[in-house]
């Protein structure tokens, strides 16, 4: 009995897990949308789709993940 409420922790721990990082992902763009909002009250960013992919490119651009020969050196 012991052993299947152990596998139950570590399921429940890796859908927890899981889901901290979708929400990561989904609210991280809308989050630096309001801050350039908060910084910046001239910019008057818009919050929908295309704006979040938008700075989730940027993201991508700047982290240089996906741009290849802009990637970090190891």
């Amino acid at each position: 009995m012991s052993s299947n409420n152990n596998n139950s922790n570590a399921g429940t721990a890796v859908l927890l897990a899981a889901a901290l990082i979708i929400a990561l992902v989904v609210l991280g763009p809308l989050l630096t949308i309001w801050a350039l909002n908060t910084l910046f009250p001239v910019l008057h960013i818009d919050y929908n789709l295309d704006t979040w992919s938008a700075v989730v490119l940027l993201g991508i651009f700047i982290r240089g993940d996906r741009v290849p020969g802009l990637g970090r050196k190891s």
